[in-house]
C-alpha cells in the first residue's frame, strides 16, 4: 500500500514539473514573438496630414544621424531636397528608412523616386543643413527610360 501511495506522489510531482515546464516554455515563446509594429530605433522628420502626391523627386539618397534622429535627403537635379515622411515611419541604426509596417523602403546610397508634395526652401527640425523640403507620400524605384 505504501508503494502505491509513493507512486501516486511521484506521478503528481512529475505532472507538476511537466506542467510548470510547459508553461515556462510558452511564456518564453510569447516573449520572443514580435510585439506590434517594428519601429526603428531612430525617428525621422514627419509631416502633418497627408496631401495627395503632386510630384516626384528622384536622386541618390543620403542619410545622416543627429542624436536619435535620422535625416534623409536627395541629391536631385534642382539641388538638395530634404525629406519628411508619413507618421509612423522611422529608421534603424543602419540608417535604413522603415515604413509604418517596419518594411525597409530606402537604403542610403540608392537612387530612389519619392512621390509627394514640394514645400518651401528651409530646414527640417533636428537636422543640419537646408534645402527644398519634400513631403513624401510614397517611395518607388525609379523607372528606367531608354
Amino acid at each position: 500500500m505504501q508503494i502505491a501511495v509513493r507512486r501516486l506522489r511521484v506521478r503528481r510531482i512529475r505532472r507538476l514539473i511537466l506542467t510548470v515546464g510547459v508553461l515556462l516554455l510558452a511564456l518564453v515563446g510569447v516573449a520572443l514573438l514580435p510585439q506590434g509594429l517594428h519601429r526603428g530605433a531612430l525617428t525621422v522628420a514627419t509631416a502633418d496630414g497627408a496631401a495627395p502626391a503632386s510630384g516626384v523627386v528622384q536622386g541618390r539618397v543620403s542619410a545622416t544621424r543627429s542624436g536619435d534622429r535620422a535625416c534623409f535627403s536627395v541629391a536631385a537635379a534642382q539641388g538638395r531636397v530634404l525629406l519628411e515622411f508619413p507618421e509612423g515611419w522611422s529608421a534603424d541604426t543602419g540608417l535604413r528608412l522603415l515604413d509604418a509596417a517596419g518594411q525597409t523602403r530606402v537604403r542610403p546610397g540608392t537612387v530612389m523616386a519619392f512621390l509627394g508634395v514640394p514645400g518651401a526652401v528651409g530646414t527640417v527640425p533636428g537636422c543640419a543643413g537646408s534645402g527644398r523640403i519634400w513631403t513624401v507620400t510614397d517611395v518607388r524605384l525609379p523607372s528606367l527610360r531608354r
